[in-house]
């Protein structure tokens, strides 16, 4: 199980935004499984099965909290075991940090961890279409994170003629 450490923390930073919380959400979710890791009769389910327990416990996390705000993510550390963030990656989990949670985490699976839409079905435990509505609303949102914003008042001005 210690294998999915990386990528369940690279999850939960998805979901969280917060170096600190991802970590404590990755660790305490290895825990909660290890005791049950016998009853898995599948071992090619266990990313899902640790993936749906990471995802109660972030929800119970968020449902303690109300809503969070996450933290400046250039004040957070890369986890150790992933390659530097670029400038890139972190626009990138700052526009992740911009959706709502429930399309964050649809969205993460499907891009992070490269899941199906079946596979991310039976982990949110929800239908497939529903999942395809959330991915397809998270690029949109994802999309309108990186359009470019038009120039505001005189300085448009200046630029298209005066």
């Amino acid at each position: 199980m210690a294998r999915y450490r990386p990528r369940l923390f690279r999850v939960a930073w998805a979901w969280t935004g917060d170096y600190h919380r991802a970590e404590d959400l990755s660790q305490e979710t290895l825990l909660r499984a290890w005791p049950k890791r016998s009853a898995l009769r599948v071992a090619e389910a266990e990313w899902a099965w640790l993936l749906t327990i990471q995802r109660r416990l972030w929800w119970r996390t968020v449902a303690e909290t109300a809503r969070f705000a996450p933290e400046d993510l250039e004040d957070t550390l890369p986890y150790p075991d992933f390659a530097p963030i670029s400038d890139l990656q972190m626009d990138i989990l700052r526009a992740l940090n911009t959706l709502p949670a429930i399309q964050r985490e649809a969205v993460s699976l499907f891009y992070l961890e490269d899941l199906s839409y079946a596979q991310i079905a039976e982990i949110l435990g929800v239908p497939v279409g529903t999942v395809m509505s959330r991915i397809s609303r998270g690029r949109q949102a994802l999309r309108q994170f990186f359009q470019p914003r038009p120039l505001s008042g005189d300085t448009q001005k200046n630029v298209i003629g005066s």
